[in-house]
């Protein structure tokens, strides 16, 4: 019975978690806001760690003891998957991060990501470190270890999260309108909620089972809150006057050699849309929408995004 219990809530657990990755996908196409496409990247960078991270963890723990394996081979290879799969929680924080400064429409300094990365990456080599002297401790100090570990993700989550609250709570503040004082206000106050919840389940899951499957059930789900939410308040803003999709002379794309890449950018100056709102839609970095947009001035002999929008765009909106 236990064993149906814990089956199903794993079940419901990634079908949450997918279904919040096809709503955010969803709402990213239909709405140009630049938070919801970090916050679809987010999660499914956090379905990824999850599906690899932890049910493989999981998975590893409940099928090695029916082999003739050591108690140090499980604990070994149970936080090597975790270990594997921590990229993914790396760059699933730092995208919610971003999300937290594109909801408060702050730029985010040059350093920030080299030093975020950096630290994270001290991080990572010291888990593998952990992880390698696994073997040389005794039993008892294996299953301290766990503990430790456990803590440190508790830990890390918090730090996050905590950053995360505090950036939106104080940014209400700097708002001059009740209703987006309000809006940061609760933002802050569902991010906070999820995370305890979340670190509280994970730090007391060796307690009982149903504490394990809890935690799991929130890790895949805990973000729908939020989305709908964002969504709630996104419908609530007055919507724009349907364009007609812009027309491209798509027979210049041969004629000066423009790749992929480049065709999009190209799309998208037709529409308007700006460098910061290119890099945006398209997941790629702001300098390399000048570089790309660089070299398509090169190649057709044109000097700004007006000419370039004349040229290909038959309709354009510049």
């Amino acid at each position: 019975m236990i064993q149906v219990a814990i089956i199903i809530t794993i079940s419901l657990s990634l079908v949450l978690g997918f279904y919040t990755i096809i709503l955010l996908h969803n709402s990213r196409n239909k709405y140009t806001l630049g938070y919801l496409n970090s916050f679809f990247y987010y999660q499914v960078l956090l379905f990824l760690f999850g599906f690899y991270g932890i049910l493989g963890s999981l998975l590893i723990r409940q099928i090695l003891p029916k082999f003739d394996i050591s108690f140090t081979g499980i604990e070994t290879i149970s936080q090597l998957l975790p270990f594997i799969g921590l990229p993914f929680l790396i760059a699933a924080w730092y995208m919610q991060l971003k999300m937290a400064g594109e909801l408060c429409k702050k730029k985010t300094h040059r350093l920030v990501p080299i030093v975020y990365f950096l630290l994270a990456t001290l991080a990572f080599l010291a888990y593998g470190l952990v992880i390698k002297k696994i073997p040389e401790f005794t039993i008892a100090d294996q299953e301290s270890l766990r503990r430790y570990i456990l803590l440190g993700f508790v830990v890390l989550e918090l730090l996050v999260q905590g950053y995360i609250s505090f950036e939106l709570f104080f940014n209400s503040f700097k708002q001059k309108d009740h209703l987006q004082k309000r809006f940061f206000t609760q933002a802050a106050l569902i991010v906070a909620v999820i995370a305890l919840l979340k670190t509280a389940s994970l730090y007391f899951s060796p307690i009982h089972w149903v504490v394990g499957i809890y935690f799991i059930l929130i890790f895949f789900a805990g973000n729908l809150p939020l989305y709908f939410y964002l969504l709630s308040q996104i419908q609530k803003l007055p919507q724009p006057e349907q364009q007609s999709p812009v027309e491209i002379n798509e027979t210049l794309f041969a004629k000066y050699k423009i790749t992929q890449r480049e065709q999009e950018i190209i799309i998208e100056i037709c529409k308007g849309k700006t460098n910061q709102e290119i890099a945006d839609k398209l997941f790629i970095s702001l300098q390399t929408v000048k570089d790309h947009t660089h070299n398509i001035f090169q190649k057709a002999g044109i000097k700004n995004r007006v000419q370039l929008s004349q040229l290909f765009g038959k309709n354009s909106r510049l």
